[in-house]
Formats: structure tokens, sequence, C-alpha cells
């Protein structure tokens, strides 16, 4: 702890408070916190604290909120709950504070048995404003009082006449279709309903779509009435921030108008099987797809371990160990065995009773015996001598890595440290359970030799019935039929209405549309709470990195203090390459580290790594040129993290990875492009939105179409076909990426990134001397770069329930200039035009705007019930932008929102990384302080201004839709070509 922040003292007052009764204080030294338990005396909410130093602070309340049904009533109470409250009773108070806050995290999630709101920030002030808002939206929420919430974001019917066609919509009722449209989504609710019969994790939390138009206005009122109060609540503080202050003001804005009252929420053990269960279920493929070796065969068994730490830690480690490290032993075996095109699986945790699954994917129903063979007699092999204990103390080190290093990305780690919380705490065990990892990882590792994880895999695994076998099979164009199925029940169900009521739902339709259109009252606004522009820095933050040469090789060097972490990557420029060799290059890329080396077998290889380290691998990224338009930098590379006296280990690793991989093992190659294409196939179904604004994108940029070609359709495409006809493709693919490797892979094209301390640095011009004669020097690369643009209009025809509509313009080709002001822009269409447009009035689950610095303008929908409709919306925007008026308030928040978004906590990772991409952008501290002046200063009449500038992009027409064959074909004559996503 920092003199800055006293425990100590907080703890006393903590202690002090009247209204809390103190249980537990407890030191948790590995995340550098102290946790305290305490409970609200007169409700008995549930309080937990983490004391720390971390300025960036967390709040969350959360409820058990167990389902009785399918209906997603729990998702549909935990969207409109943030709808309108009474202290904050404008129609989205949620949208209000994306657009004017300084959050770091704003957001809530539904699971199996608990509902969360969780939020961050940094600043004291809109922390707290934060924490009021969500408090009053959860035990005050307007949804007793306008119905039409619920119809809006739950489910409702529509009719634009007494006449005209019956439908559904609602936006859960979409984000649900677009769940159920992939396979996985199907699976998971299928393989919970076949473990756990008559249990709430039997039902679906989130929603079935055929389930959803059951529920009733008045059981989700009930649900809401039954579970949102403080008796039932768990109240989540973390950070430096005065915790008794804040409870004082919970209890006695919301906390004291409550007495305790019985909540039945407990989330009891399922029963046991009474014997094992075998489910077969349909999912849909699209009519161009074949149905043949489309199945997935699932096992899942009733491990349990959620309330033992080591239990719950061990069947992590143990899922890595046997489905995905590199050379992964149980799921070597069903590859090999020719068992599906890929497998996965792992311990499925969170939830009262955990699970561990097996999957082998892109398989055969008739594959089912043969499935289970492999998977016990492989089991079996390893319980009796066959485990690698390298391995599993590998798996387990860098379990431990990631723990300490706490680097979860985007997400605040007190947020995830919350979130763990609740793993125990809901069940009414310590929350600080899995939290302390210190003696529980020694003691992984003490155990790996004296037949711990044998024992595992015997008694939990081998010898345990409860069980299920889940089977999804592949159904060509059962969407397109579901769908029609849809429309003629709908239609009876309209046919047998009499006039009265088609003319009521007509009112209702235009009473909702009428409502949704109506803007919040000003004066409902004004009651969110607001930060001034001057609560914002009006400096930059500086660009951390620095040119530097060692032993003949560039480096660039962000000084960042990174605990001991060296985080390393060699760079090599893959500019010259041609668009089918960059989709090579991603094949390279995701091949390297999962095939041997000269030296050791790649299972071998990836032990060696995972004892030694945090991990290496392999990446691809592009560069724009801030300054020269159109000028992109691609790149190849490999990354490692490692503490500082594994610096030598890690650059000696990685000059083994990269040059003496043999990739003249097809056998190998085959495996690898069929498990890519089975992965990235998942991708393209969840992941829509990306695809469809990264192929839009590519009609028009360089940056755009290396992304598509390196990750997205275009990748998809080489897979698609190498897999098809790899006999005919084997020796070619393997001469290219040989090729590939001779051509990049050498000295003069490498240069390394570095992210460390300056001990750390010392470290790296020790391990680096010598280094560059240990590569070929030279290699001859003629450029064969030949992206064109071209405009074009696509649509993927998917079985999805859903689409992803997106659309592309280039505005540096029209004359252009990238302003700060455009990050206004961008979230003012997200949240607002967008929004209102596309998720309130269509009901698609979300959309969103881009604006880069290249020039690119992108606009995109997910999980959206509409098609032509959307596009169209696109078509406003700029009329929108033209017109725009508001007042001084309202730009204001739309500012700090912006900052929100600008100023997000960086880990030392991220720090080094912002650098490195400034250093090959050429954006400077300058240009990042002119955008940040002129987002601080920004009027009404700067977005106005931008008009002519999305009149030109959205010019450029490049569109691409991916979604819902039949509606694509209805609307095939608005595209210029209109193809089935997948093939095969």
């Amino acid at each position: 702890m920092s003199e800055v922040y006293d425990a100590t003292k907080q703890i006393a007052a903590l202690k002090a408070l009247p209204a809390y009764r103190f249980l537990t204080e407890s030191e948790i030294p590995e995340i550098r916190a102290v946790g305290v338990t305490m409970e609200h005396v007169k409700t008995g909410a549930r309080v937990f604290l983490l004391l720390s130093d971390d300025p960036n602070k967390v709040f969350t309340i959360g409820f058990r909120t167990p389902s009785g049904d399918s209906t997603g009533v729990a998702h549909i109470v935990e969207h409109t709950v943030l709808c309108g409250s009474e202290k904050y009773p404008s129609k989205d108070p949620f949208v209000e504070l994306v657009k004017g806050s300084l959050n770091t995290f704003l957001n809530a999630m539904t699971y199996p048995d608990k509902t969360i709101y969780p939020v961050a920030s940094c600043n004291e002030a809109d922390f707290r404003n934060l924490m009021d808002v969500y408090l009053d939206a959860v035990f005050h929420p307007n949804l007793y009082r306008e119905e039409k919430i619920f119809r809006q974001e739950g489910w409702h019917y529509e009719m634009e006449s007494a006449d005209g066609p019956l439908t559904l919509n609602g936006v859960v009722y979409n984000e649900m279709k677009g769940v159920y449209s992939s396979a996985d989504g199907i699976l998971e609710r299928t393989v919970d309903e076949a473990l756990f019969p008559g249990h709430p994790y039997a039902e679906e939390s989130g929603g079935d779509p055929a389930v959803i138009p059951e529920l009733t206005y008045g059981d989700y009122l009930d649900f809401h009435t039954r579970y949102y109060h403080p008796s039932n609540s768990f109240i989540y503080l973390y950070g430096n921030t005065d915790m008794a202050e804040h409870l004082v003001y919970i209890d006695r804005e919301y906390l004291s108008g409550y007495d305790r009252r019985p909540v039945d929420s407990e989330i009891r053990l399922p029963e046991p099987l009474s014997a094992p269960v075998e489910k077969v279920v349909e999912y849909s493929i699209s009519e161009s797809e074949s149905e043949d070796d489309a199945a997935c065969l699932s096992l899942n068994i009733r491990v349990g371990g959620e309330l033992d730490p080591l239990m719950y830690n061990a069947f992590q480690a143990l899922g890595y160990v046997l489905l995905e490290v590199p050379g992964a032993p149980l799921h070597k075996a069903l590859i090999e065995a020719g068992i599906g095109e890929d497998a996965d699986g792992g311990y499925n945790y969170g939830i009262r009773e955990p699970y561990f699954s097996v999957n082998a994917r892109n398989t055969s129903p008739d594959r089912k015996d043969d499935f289970l063979r492999v998977v016990q007699e492989t089991l079996e092999h390893l319980a009796d001598g066959g485990l690698d204990h390298d391995m599993v103390k590998a798996a387990v080190n860098v379990a431990e890595f990631r723990a300490r290093e706490a680097d979860f990305g985007a997400y605040p780690k007190g947020l995830m440290y919350g979130i763990e919380s609740f793993n125990s705490w809901l069940y009414d065990e310590d929350p600080c359970m899995h939290l302390r990892f210190e003696a529980m990882f020694a003691e992984m590792k003490k155990r790996a030799d004296e037949g711990f994880f044998e024992t595992l895999i015997r008694e939990a695994l081998l010898e345990n019935p409860q069980r299920a076998l889940v089977m999804l099979k592949p159904v060509s164009g059962l969407t397109a039929r579901k769908d029609e199925a849809l429309k003629e029940k709908l239609a009876a169900a309209a046919a047998a209405m009499t006039r009265e009521e088609r003319e009521r739902i007509a009112a209702e339709t235009k009473a909702l549309k009428d409502y949704q259109n109506e803007p919040s009252r000003p004066e409902d606004l004004r009651k969110i709470p607001l930060l001034k522009r001057t609560d914002i820095a009006r400096e930059a933050e500086k660009i951390i990195f620095e040119e530097r040469e060692e032993d003949g090789i560039p480096v660039i060097w962000s000084e960042v203090f990174t605990s001991g972490i060296a985080y390393l990557k060699l760079i090599f420029d893959c500019s010259t390459l041609s668009s089918e060799e960059l989709s090579c290059l991603a094949l390279l890329r995701d091949t390297i580290g999962y095939i041997d080396t000269e030296s050791r077998d790649y299972a071998a290889l990836s032990t060696l790594i995972n004892l030694n380290s945090g991990g290496i691998g392999t990446g691809v990224d592009s560069y724009p040129d801030f300054h020269v338009p159109g000028k992109v930098t691609l790149t190849a590379n490999i990354n490692a993290k490692v503490l500082y006296g594994k610096i030598g280990f890690a650059l000696e690793t990685m000059r083994e990875m990269l040059l003496t991989s043999k990739l003249s093992d097809t056998a190998r190659l085959r495996e690898i492009v069929a498990e890519m294409k089975s992965g990235l196939r998942d991708r393209l179904t969840s992941g829509g939105h990306v695809a469809a604004l990264n192929r839009a994108g590519s009609f028009l940029s360089e940056g755009a179409a290396f992304s598509d070609a390196t990750r997205g359709i275009r990748y998809y495409r080489l897979l698609e076909r190498l897999s098809a006809d790899f006999d005919e493709e084997a020796e070619k693919l393997s001469g290219t990426l040989a090729d590939l490797v001779r051509r990049l892979f050498t000295a003069d094209n490498m240069r390394i990134h570095l992210v460390c301390d300056a001990a750390g640095y010392d470290a790296f011009r020790a391990a680096v001397r010598g280094y560059r004669k240990t590569w070929p020097e030279t290699a001859v690369r003629e450029d064969r770069r030949d992206f064109t643009p071209g405009i074009r209009r696509e649509a993927w025809e998917s079985a999805s329930l859903v689409n992803y509509v997106a659309r592309c313009g280039n505005f540096r080709d029209h004359g252009f200039e990238y302003t700060g002001v455009l990050r206004i822009l961008k979230l003012l269409l997200s949240y607002d035009y967008l929004w209102k447009n596309i998720r309130v009035l269509g009901g698609a689950y979300g959309c969103s705007a881009t604006f880069g610095r290249s020039g690119i303008a992108g606009f995109t929908s997910y999980r959206d019930p509409k098609l032509l409709e959307t596009d169209a919306v696109y078509d406003g925007i700029a009329d929108w932008a033209e017109n725009f008026e508001t007042d001084e308030r309202e730009m204001t928040k739309a500012i700090i929102g912006t900052f929100s978004d600008l100023d997000v906590p960086l880990t030392p990772l991220t720090k080094g990384l912002r650098g490195l991409s400034a250093w090959y952008s050429h954006v400077t501290d300058e240009d990042l302080q002119r955008e940040r002046d002129q987002i601080l200063a920004a009027e009404p009449e700067d977005i106005r201004a931008l008009a002519p500038l999305l009149r030109a992009a959205l010019s450029d027409g490049a569109k691409c839709a991916i979604g819902n064959e039949t509606q694509i074909r209805a609307a095939a004559e608005a595209f210029t070509d209109v193809q089935p996503l997948f093939r095969e």
C-alpha cells in the first residue's frame, strides 16, 4: 500500500459504521489488496470490499437470479432496469452514461444464476455518479411504470396496420436469435439441459427465441420484485477510494429504505443424474453447405470443484493440458484418429456444479462410438502413467504467470477480481477464495509428481457416471424452414384474431414507435450527473518509445515499469507480399508453434516455452501512415513475455520457431488447416460485424484488405480451398510457406520492440549480443503488392437468423483530413443516431461507427433483424450531422464520453504497443495533443462541419452484409455479388 492510501485507517472507519456489521478482513498479498466482508444490518445485503491502491475503481451490484424457464426473463430485466429510474427518469441512462462519463467499464451481464451490474472509473466524482445511477436503476427502475420498456427490450408483436403482416421484434429476442445462429450457442444450451434436468441451469437464462414470446409482462415484473431486493444483493467495491463514505451513502440513499426479507434464491447443487444421458439436436447450415462431416460430438462430465480452490484451478490446468496446449494429448488423439477437424473443450466453471467438456468438431454422427473409445483409451493411458508431468507443471506455470501479471486487456483488473469473487461468494462462501493463488499454485506443482492429476483423471473423468453425450447434427436450410414456419405461425395467429385485436396490435406498434422516437425530456437528462470539461486533463499522455540499435538490429524501446517482465516482439516487414501470400502468411502465423522444429516436437517445444515464460506467440499487424494517405506498413511478428533472466531463452526460442519449423510436414499442415478453418468459421458466424466491416473496408483500404486476408473472409476462402483439395495443394503450400520464411525472416528485415524498464533493457542488451549473426543476413524481396481499390457491394449468405450490415468509405480519398472531432462523432452516431434507428427502432442488438486516421469511415450493425432498412439508416447519417443541434450540456457530455474511450488506463504492455504503433504510423505527441485540443474545444458547429466528409465517404458505397440467406436472396438486386459464406 502507498502512503496515500492507508488500509488500516480505512478498516477502522469501516468497523465504526453502525449500519453495517464488520465480518472479516484478510490480506491478499498476491493482488496487493485487503479483503473485507461486511453485512448490511437492516437488510442483510452482502458487502465485499477489496482495498487496493489501484486508482481504477470498480463498483458492482449483483443478484442471484435463477431462472425457472427459458423465457429470458433474467436477461430482459437486466436490459430494462437500465432504461430509466425514479431518480434518473430519462429513457436510457445507460446510453447517457456511455456518452457522458469517464467510465473505464460500464455494462451489465446475465449469467445462468446471477445478474451483475459493474462500473469502473479512475475519476472519483465520476465513479460516485456511475454508482448512484446503477443503484437507482436496479432498485427503482421505470419498468413498473412503462410497459413499453419491456416490449422494446424484450419482445413484442408488430403490425404496421390492422391488415399488415404480424411479426416479432425486440432487442433481447434478436440478440438471442444471434446466439442461436451459432452451433456453439445451441450446443451449450443442449449440454445444460442434459446435465442439469429440473435445475435452473437447464433453462436458458438469456432466453430461447422460441420461448421468449411466452413471457408476460406480469411474470417479468414478478421476477424483478422477487430478486431485486437488498436482501438478495451482493455489493462489491474495489480500489483506492473511501469505502466507508460509499457505504454510508448506499445505506442512506438505498438500503435503509428496505427491511430484511427472505428471498428463496439459493443456488442448490443439482440432483445427481440417475444414468448417463444422450441427446441429439439439430442445428442449421445454409443450403450451399454439405451435411457430411459437419456434426459435433460433445462429452460432458459433471466434476464440481467450484468451492475447492485446488480442484478449481487443477481442472482449468487439466483442460489446458488435455485439449489446448500445442500437442495436447486428447486433442492430438482425436485428430490423429480422424474424428473431426478440430477438438476442444475444458473446464466450464462459474456455476455451482462445473463440468468438463470434450468436443470433436466437423465430424460424422456415425463416429460416436469411435469418439467415446478414443477419449476413454486416451484418458486411461494418461491415468496409468502416460501423463507428461512437465507439461502439467508448464501449464500451472503459465496460469501462475498470468495471475501475477494481472493483464486483462481492456478489462480493469478490479472488475475481473470481482467477477472471480462471485464464483464462491454467490454460493455463501469466502469471496477471497479464488483470489489467493500463491499456496495453491505451489501445491499443484508439488502434487503434479505425486499422481494428483492422474487420480483426477481417473476419478473425475473416467469413473464418473455424471455425464452426457450431446450430438449436434447439421440440417441444410433449417433456418429458412424455421423462418417460414414462424411466418406461417404468425400469419395463422393474425388470421385467428378479431379485427379489434389486430387494430389493438397496430395501435400498440404505433405507440411504441412514437415512444421510441420521442426524445427524453431535457429536464430528465439534466438529472444525470455530469462532469465538466475542466475535469478532463488538457495534456495528452506522452507516447513512450525511443529508437536504439543493438548488435546491428534496430530496436524500439518503450521504457515502462513492468514488474520484472520483458515484453519482446520480433518484427518483420511483409509489405511486399501479394494478397494471396498474405493469406498464406496468416496460415504460417497459425502454424508456427504448432508444428515440429528441427530440434524438438511441438509438444515438447510448448512445454519448454511454458516452463520458462508467460508464452510465445505469433501475429500480423498493419500500420497506416498518418501523414501519407494510402501508405500502410504490413508486418509479421513473434512475441514473448518473460522474466528478465529469461530474455536469452526467448530470443533463441523465437529464432528456432521462425527458422527451423518443419513446414514440409504436410500431414501436420493438413491438421492445422482443418483446425484453423473450423475455428475461423465459428468466429465469422459469431463476429459477423467485424468480418463485414473489414470486408467492406477492403474495397477501399489496404489495411482493411490486410485484415480480411489474414483473419477474415478472404483467409477463410484460402483455408476452405486448401481443405477441399489438400492432396493437390500440399506440396505447393509447403513450398510457399518455406518461401515466406526465406524471404521475410532475415537479419536485415528484423526489428525488435521491447517493453521493460532500464534493468530489463540491460538484461536484453546482454542477451542480444551476437544474435544477428544467427539469422540469415538477407534475401531477395521483390514487390508483389497487388492491392487495388474497387467499390463492391457484397452479401454473404449463411444459416444465421440475423444479419451484420456494414458500409464503408474513405474520406481522405475525397480530400478531407482526420480531426479529433471525429471521435466525438463516432460516439454520437454509435449512441444517438445509429442507436435510436438501428437498435431502438430496428431491434438490432448493437451498432457502431468508426473513423480511422487512415481515412476509413465505417458503420456496422450487430445481430440485426433488418438488412436494407439498416443500409438506408446509413444513408441518413450526413443529413443528421448537417442538422445537428444540441445545448452546451449535451455537447460537454459527448466530449466527456469521448475521453472515456480515449483515456483508457493502459497496462504496461499496451503503453508499449501504443508507442510502437505511433512509431510506425508517424503519429507524434503534437498530433495527439492537437486532436485532444480539437475534442476539448468542440462545439455543435464542428459536428455540422463534418457533414460533407460523411457525405463523401458514404458516396463510396462500399457495402458488405453477412447473414440470413432468405433475406439476402430477397434483396439480391441491392448487391453486386451474392455468395454463400460457407461452401462446404
